[in-house]
């Protein structure tokens, strides 16, 4: 019996049902809703294969596993896209595709991807289908051609091609489609093959060539394996049934009822519209004009509940020809609303076309990649150089920016370490990454985001010697090799320079987007001889500068020395290693610590004490942060339980923040240390809250209710954060540490105006305004002048073990 997930989803693929539902019994309990729900879909019960993947999808959550989350949000995609609501399936489509993303998944991103693409064409909207098509490419660029999947690469192409089609561009379509053919056929995929005749069907009824669709579609009428495909049985039939009734052949008729209650089966919406469409002009060619009125006003009901408007229009128009003679009012009031709905495109088409312009090279981008590789295959005499070397520098360089990506990166690392051996030098390779650049597009929009990463790229480029290098290795993440000598200045010297051409803020119009970078550096050969070795090191160090809120971390051998610490974290809870330190919060007005911030720390009996940089990056892979959470929460609320009033504040990862069980483990902590909630306060991020703001406004709002506070951590280094400030239910702010720093340099500067803005902002909403980051008994004079009055910083305290607040 099969006792894995696969096996099961190979039986429900070979249309074995009944032998899938009796395996579902030997599956595991974390495997158990998605086969389940694979079954049901399989089986046609739409409404309980969503409450499996619903289930699949919350299981999946709860163990951190983001894999099985993608593939379930996949799946209710299909699913709510086969009951009209493709706006949603959209939706979760896209959030799957950022989970495939995290996990460095490409070539499922890019299937998702191209999921979103076909959708966003049947509701016409060529832009967006682009725009998704354009993101694909550029994924796909990042790999190897030898590495992308045949799969994957025909279900690019079959896409891109349906966009060509969408836009009228039938024989750039037909050309890529009769590519996929030869493809498919080579490699003996039968079912890419059937998709590909298919659409290069759609593309002869298009051209009018109905003699050709007949000839390339009749004979896989006759293939074996079509019966198993229902879903690809019934576009075959319905494509000949289209080119049998333009030319008038009594067949088509047979295939299209054939097709209409194969597309029923299978719970094919758009199916059953084209179909319902062509039995209308036939029924009406007939005279069986009630079947037609029928079948007409069916795929207007579909396609006004989906927003097919294309769709909607054609089946007004049948329905006025049909109602002409006999009720000429109701064929007056179907003229009516064709003229409206006609107005409504061809408004819509001019705004896309003007879209389309700025998206028209992204997908010449795409066509060109498609075209080179093909070349490539095929080894075309006379232009096979040429197109080599368009596609090397496809693979090798970012489009955006036109900076060496990550291929190139190690190519040229690769030759440092070998030139810098044998000349006995140094250099350095540093990591840089823009934080919360996902706000610069919520505020600005992706144009302007794409114009900080063209600035960005365009200034490190400047700094540059001309034997140095910098590349885009992902979406704001840049690396660069800097070296030392010949009249450059020392390695320190050089990354000064390079810090300082990524602090100077972008200018947006009549905005100046005001950037916050995480850089690390790795030292060659003192930190790593090997370069393989040096990237991953410069790639802790980054992290590290990430967890401890640092601009810049250099390698530290010492901190990350230890192999292992996977297995010694996994034991580490539970061995009692794990210990809380505390930094108070102090109101300079009173002198009186108001809260103490509690962080987390391991002291390993292997591996000594170690960063925090290094190991909450393993936490959060793993999925252990959530777990461990629950101990600070519970440990910190303990320790607070013995202050006497004085609250402690604790941050939540994105994990914790995501549970359906915050509230609870929330509630639990409380109750068992006996802590009272007005003395709890929770610390999240902006990006915690724009995850799902509908679910942070319902979450931070029932916290409040309890009493807990909740504080906005780390606020200013995002792009739209006053905005969030109306709309959450919060207690107050923190100030980041990058602006008390920018107002010592410049007290009466940009920085000191939005910190003005903030208290009063925070005095009008009620917050409590709290500055971190405070060093200098500078920094208090300025930030008290200019009206903020807890503060939190090394100048007051480190953070200490066994803290407790100071006797009044």
């Amino acid at each position: 019996m099969p006792d894995t997930l696969q096996e099961v989803l190979n039986l429900l693929d070979r249309g074995e049902l009944e032998a899938a539902h009796t395996a579902l019994a030997s599956l595991s309990a974390a495997d158990l809703p998605y086969a389940r729900g694979e079954y049901h879909k399989a089986a046609g019960d739409l409404a309980q294969a969503q409450q499996d993947f619903e289930q699949a999808r919350e299981t999946a959550t709860l163990r951190g596993d983001l894999a099985a989350q993608a593939r379930s949000l996949v799946q209710l995609a299909h699913l709510h896209h086969l009951q009209l609501d493709s706006p949603e399936a959209l939706r979760l489509l896209q959030e799957a595709a950022q989970l495939r993303g995290r996990l460095g998944d490409t070539v499922g991103r890019v299937n998702v991807l191209c999921n979103m693409a076909g959708i966003c064409i049947t509701l016409n909207d060529d832009y967006q289908a682009m725009l998704a098509l354009q993101e694909a490419q550029t994924a796909l660029n990042q790999m190897p051609a030898s590495e992308i999947p045949l799969r994957a690469e025909l279900h690019f192409l079959n896409t891109l091609a349906r966009a060509l089609t969408s836009q009228g561009k039938l024989d750039e379509a037909a050309h890529q489609y009769r590519r996929c053919l030869e493809r498919a056929r080579g490699a003996g995929a039968t079912s890419a093959l059937f998709l590909a005749a298919i659409n290069l069907g759609d593309v002869y009824l298009q051209r009018e060539r109905y003699a050709e669709c007949v000839a390339l579609l009749e004979p896989l009428m006759q293939e074996p394996e079509l019966p198993s495909l229902p879903d690809m049985q019934a576009y075959v039939q319905l494509n000949l049934a289209q080119a049998l009734f333009h030319l008038e052949h009594p067949e088509a008729r047979a295939y299209a009822e054939q097709a209409q209650a194969t597309f029923e089966g299978v719970h094919d919406p758009d199916g059953v519209m084209a179909t319902q469409l062509l039995l209308a002009r036939i029924y009406q060619g007939a005279g069986e004009h009630d079947l037609a009125r029928a079948a007409a006003a069916r795929t207007l009901e579909l396609a006004t509940t989906d927003r097919r408007k294309q769709v909607e229009l054609d089946a007004l128009n049948i329905l006025a020809e049909l109602t002409e003679t006999e009720h000429p009012a109701q064929a007056v009031a179907y003229l009516r609303q064709v003229l409206a709905l006609q107005s409504e495109l061809n408004a819509a088409s001019q705004d896309q076309h003007l879209r389309e312009l700025t998206a028209q090279a992204a997908l010449d981008s795409a066509q060109r990649r498609a075209a080179y590789e093909q070349a490539l295959r095929l080894q075309a005499e006379e232009t096979v150089q040429r197109q080599l070397q368009e596609l090397e520098r496809g693979r090798l360089y970012d489009p955006l920016t036109g900076l060496p990506n990550r291929v190139m990166l190690r190519a040229q690392l690769d030759q440092q370490v070998e030139r810098a051996g044998r000349q006995g030098s140094e250099f350095l390779l540093v990591s840089a990454d823009l934080n919360r650049f996902q706000l610069v597009n919520d505020a600005y929009g992706q144009d302007a985001a794409d114009e900080v990463l063209r600035v960005v790229a365009g200034r490190l480029r400047a700094a540059l010697q001309d034997d140095e290098m910098v590349a885009r290795v992902g979406g704001d993440e840049f690396a660069l090799l800097l070296l030392a000598g010949h009249g450059q200045g020392s390695l320190d010297e050089r990354l000064q320079q390079v810090l300082t051409a990524l602090n100077t803020p972008v200018s947006l119009g009549e905005h100046a987007a005001r950037l916050s970078w995480s850089v690390g550096a790795a030292h060659w050969p003192s930190d790593a001889r090997e370069p393989e070795a040096l990237r991953q090191a410069s790639e802790l160090a980054l992290n590290d500068a990430k967890a401890q809120g640092e601009a810049c971390v250099a390698y530290d051998r010492r901190a990350h020395a230890h192999a292992g610490l996977e297995g010694a974290l996994a034991r580490a809870l539970e061995r009692g290693e794990f210990e809380l330190h505390f930094q108070p919060m102090v109101d300079v007005r009173s002198r009186q610590v108001v809260c103490a911030e509690a962080l987390l720390r391991w002291r390993s009996a292997e591996h000594g004490l170690q960063s925090p940089g290094i190991f909450m990056p393993i936490l959060e892979r793993s999925g252990q942060i959530v777990e461990v959470g629950a101990w600070v929460l519970q440990a910190a609320c303990a320790q607070a339980a013995r202050w006497g009033g004085t609250r402690v504040a604790v941050n939540l990862s994105a994990q914790q923040f995501a549970r359906a069980d915050l509230r609870g483990v929330v509630h639990a902590a409380l109750r068992g240390t006996g802590l009272p909630p007005e003395c709890l306060e929770l610390e999240i991020t902006e990006s915690l809250m724009m995850q799902s703001p509908e679910r942070a406004a319902r979450l931070l709002a029932e916290l409040q209710a309890d009493g807990v506070r909740v504080m906005l951590d780390d606020f200013g280094t995002g792009y739209s954060s006053l905005g969030y400030l109306a709309r959450f239910p919060l207690s107050g702010i923190k100030i980041d540490r990058g602006f008390v720093t920018a107002l010592q340099e410049q007290p009466d500067g940009r920085d000191a105006a939005i910190v003005r803005a903030m208290v009063g902002l925070s005095r009008d909403l009620g917050l409590e305004l709290v500055a971190e980051g405070v060093e200098t008994l500078r920094q208090v004079d300025l930030l008290a002048t200019l009206g903020v009055h807890v503060m939190q910083g090394y100048y007051f305290a480190r953070p200490t073990a066994n803290w407790h607040p100071p006797a009044p």
